[in-house]
């Protein structure tokens, strides 16, 4: 009956309320990933395909809001505090059409199969796969009777699958047979699965591992008691907010820890080190979420945190890619 009432409201839907509803400001989570993981592989692999960029970009931004959008519609329909709903989620405050916004889903859905696809032709068959895997974890990340981002498993799977498998896929549409490729003879398939060059790619996306997780731990933080009214028992609910704090920093610090490491093991240039002089700028970011975490005061930290460091690597790669 709640929904009902909320749904006669239908209120027209303004371009600002849709960016609203997909949360563009946030796509800076995948952004990054894809950015870099195009200029890592024209660096250490020497490869760069644009159309396959185009294709990829457009895929993953089209899914990210997506899934965005599911969260938002399934926060709507699970939802048990009412402040909540009339205050705080956007097809409630806006008073949307729930119908609506589900048909924005399934269209941001197609539009992301449609590229994908495409990019399969252009690439490997195993990209299908591969794909299939991102988007059903990112279909079921906020969707279905136990969604993930619902559990203690929301910080691990959103920090792999966008910090690492962005990342991945990011390289793979540049230059498959570097990484994971098959051939097909007759009736046989073979398959070429370079795992120390997964590994390699998996070590220099830590970083954005650690800082995606971390986005989603300050969002758990600061919605701690929000969630508990409505049903969401996210890991901060396990760990206690104290710890979950202690986590953060962890993540936080050790991501330009692995930074600092980086040049040492010549994966990025010496010169690298310069960019750590930026830390303090994290620090002090750091320092205030710490005191305390508010969501419309102190979440943004996190994403500071995440566009700060990321935003140093974007620019240490295009240096060394013209020094080089």
């Amino acid at each position: 009956m709640r929904i009902i009432t909320l749904l006669k409201t239908n209120n027209k839907l303004t371009l600002p309320i849709f960016l609203e509803f997909v949360e563009l400001k946030t796509k800076v989570a995948s952004f990054f990933p894809m950015v870099i993981g195009y200029l890592f592989a024209a660096y250490h692999f020497k490869a760069f395909q644009f159309w396959n960029t185009v294709l990829f970009t457009l895929a993953v931004l089209s899914f990210d809001m997506c899934t965005t959008a599911i969260n938002n519609t399934m926060d709507f329909k699970k939802a048990l505090d009412e402040e909540y709903l009339r205050d705080e989620n956007v097809i409630g405050k806006h008073g949307l059409d729930f119908r609506h916004m589900v048909s924005i889903i399934w269209m941001l859905l197609c539009f992301a199969i449609f590229f994908s696809l495409i990019l399969v032709l252009r690439t490997d068959l195993l990209l299908l796969p591969l794909g299939v895997l991102c988007f059903l974890i990112g279909i079921f990340y906020t969707y279905g009777p136990f969604p993930l981002s619902r559990l203690p498993l929301g910080e691990l799977f959103s920090g792999v699958t966008m910090g690492f498998g962005i990342y991945f896929l990011a390289i793979f549409v540049q230059r498959p047979e570097v990484l994971l490729s098959s051939q097909w003879a007759g009736g046989d398939i073979f398959i070429h699965f370079s795992w120390l060059q997964t590994l390699l790619i998996f070590f220099v996306s830590l970083p954005l591992v650690n800082l995606i997780a971390n986005i989603m731990l300050a969002n758990n933080l600061c919605d701690y008691d929000q969630d508990v009214r409505n049903g969401r028992f996210t890991l901060v609910h396990y760990i206690s907010v104290k710890n979950g704090v202690k986590l953060y920093t962890f993540l936080n610090v050790s991501a330009w820890v692995f930074l600092a490491v980086y040049p040492i093991l010549g994966l990025i240039p010496y010169w690298s080190w310069l960019g750590l002089l930026a830390f303090p700028l994290n620090l002090r970011s750091l320092i205030k979420f710490r005191k305390k975490q508010i969501k419309r005061e102190t979440f943004v930290e996190s994403i500071k945190s995440f566009v700060l460091l990321s935003g140093l690597y974007v620019v240490i790669l295009m240096i060394a890619l013209i020094l080089k």
